[in-house]
């Protein structure tokens, strides 16, 4: 699905003159380099940035500095990777479930309005895939909710149209938050994560908490963890910062030749993309229903083409979250799970494998 060292290739000598600068430097927490990635990430994003350990680590600092404890109700989409609720269960809280979009694979507001509580105390809404989620809808159908915006598959992406026309992903709700898992958007070399807030106060707060709830050295002014960007990741993702545009632009391009070369086939369902958002394609995936979909990954990985399903199982259906009980209809998030199949959009494919993975395609459902 991914080959990073191809990724990696055009400007491998940089990164590893970045990472052995750390290497030699002595510094290993913290630090400049660590401050300068922090700095051109707010620059591209448009809001203030820091990092963090992972992408879980980032929802829920942000869920702490939002305050969300024992009993609070936070709205999350059935449909999404397991992080999303895992932290709402590890503070105590409640995951109150919501459907999503069946073309755009992103939260439903209208599922929102009908879960709304009195004991609602966030949204927690996931940009799937490599687009964005309503937000503005949310907004309008949860006033004075905080939405925290799960940018995990979504770095780079921006609102085309609406109230955040211009706006990237992860910069409009109370907080964005982002993982650096390397086959992100805007991967690490291991583990990494950061939270962005226009909100000074907020941000402020979730920084204390990332750092045991410090607001200077030996001062713990609230309950934290432990959560740091390491600054080997921080070299490498500020050199990789440099390539992202590129590297957009080559997914985007692969994922148009996907759309054209598969507009006429039947019986596979092309991914859309929603109307106030571009598509930076973290994930290209299709929707291969009436039970056909296994069928179809078993003759992909018979002619050498990786596929993956993200997800197989909807959250409300794990086992580790079977105590929130749902409250409205998931059915399209249980539809989904059954039919949606991923095939190979990063930015090394070569045209002659993109033209392979074109053809197999097209032969399956010819």
């Amino acid at each position: 699905m991914v080959d990073l060292p191809k990724i990696h290739a055009p400007y491998q000598s940089d990164l590893d003159k970045a990472v052995l600068s750390v290497v030699h430097s002595g510094g290993y927490i913290g630090g400049t380099v660590v401050q300068d990635f922090e700095a051109r990430a707010a620059s591209y994003l448009g809001a203030p940035v820091i990092g963090v350990g992972n992408g879980t680590d980032a929802l829920q600092i942000a869920l702490m500095a939002l305050d969300i404890k024992a009993g609070d109700e936070v709205i999350v989409p059935a449909f999404t990777y397991a992080a999303s609720a895992e932290v709402i269960g590890l503070l105590g809280a409640v995951a109150v479930w919501c459907d999503v979009n069946e073309s755009t694979f992103t939260i439903d507001p209208d599922s929102v309005k009908s879960v709304l509580s009195d004991k609602t105390a966030a949204i927690i809404a996931v940009h799937l895939y490599g687009q964005c989620a309503d937000i503005e809808a949310l907004e309008n159908v949860a006033p004075d909710i905080p939405v925290v915006e799960d940018t995990a598959q979504a770095f780079g992406a921006v609102f085309t149209t609406g109230k955040y026309a211009g706006r990237n992903a992860g910069t409009v709700g109370s907080f964005g938050t982002f993982s650096f898992f390397p086959t992100k958007n805007l991967g690490a070399l291991g583990d990494g994560g950061a939270i962005a807030s226009t909100n000074s106060s907020l941000l402020a707060k979730a920084k204390s908490i990332a750092s045991h709830g410090q607001s200077k050295k030996y001062h713990h002014d609230q309950l934290g963890v432990n959560s740091r960007l390491d600054p080997i990741q921080a070299a490498a993702l500020t050199i990789k910062l440099n390539y992202l545009p590129q590297a957009l632009n080559a997914k985007i391009q692969i994922a148009g030749q996907y759309l054209s070369a598969f507009e006429s086939l039947n019986g596979v369902v092309l991914p859309l993309t929603a109307s106030f958002s571009n598509h930076t394609y973290h994930q290209f995936t299709l929707r291969v229903p009436n039970g056909k979909r296994d069928g179809f990954a078993s003759f992909m990985n018979d002619r050498g083409v990786a596929t993956m399903i993200y997800y197989p199982i909807p959250l409300h259906k794990q086992k580790a979250y079977a105590h929130f009980e749902p409250r409205t209809s998931l059915s399209v998030s249980e539809s989904l799970s059954n039919c949606v199949i991923s095939i190979p959009v990063h930015e090394a494919l070569e045209p002659s494998e993109v033209l392979a993975i074109q053809t197999t395609v097209t032969t399956y459902f010819s």
